[in-house]
């Protein structure tokens, strides 16, 4: 199951084995999978993307803030901001204007390519990688080979 959890809930979670973007000694064994890559952009069309750079924060400030439930790590100044679900409804958001945002660039990389996103030339903060986790719950014993494989899937370059 796919599901956005915080750090609390994911601790009472009855979830054998979880992908999570910070390790939580407290629900069992982690250890790091991969980083997530996370570009500032806008639609080529918005103002932004007009801006030269380096941009400060204040110029940002007048925009929605884009957001992916709980991405973490938003060093940015509290503004408005429009929180998403999923990251294909945060890239439809930024696709349609609504505001800029950090979207991973895996993601987004068709986008880029055809120039209808820009990436923003922040004076800091245009690039940010988020890590996952994986975990596995302490008493999950012993582990049986649907699990197994699982694992080995997500340990899988």
């Amino acid at each position: 199951m796919l599901e956005n959890l915080d750090d609390e809930s994911a601790a009472r979670t009855e979830a054998d084995v979880m992908v999570l973007t910070r390790r939580q000694d407290i629900t069992g064994r982690g250890e790091w999978l991969m980083n997530i890559d996370f570009i500032a952009v806008a639609h080529r069309d918005h103002p932004l993307a007009a801006l030269d750079g380096p941009l400060e924060d204040s110029a940002l400030a007048p925009w929605p803030l884009v957001r992916i439930a709980d991405q973490g790590g938003d060093s940015q100044a509290p503004r408005d901001a429009w929180t998403f679900s999923t990251i294909d409804a945060a890239i439809d958001a930024v696709m349609y204007q609504v505001g800029f945002g950090w979207l991973p660039e895996e993601r987004i990389r068709p986008h880029l390519d055809q120039g209808v996103l820009k990436r923003l030339p922040l004076s800091h903060g245009a690039r940010r990688a988020t890590p996952l986790h994986l975990i596995v719950k302490r008493d999950l014993a012993p582990i049986d080979e649907q699990v197994a494989t699982l694992l080995a899937l997500f340990r899988t370059p």
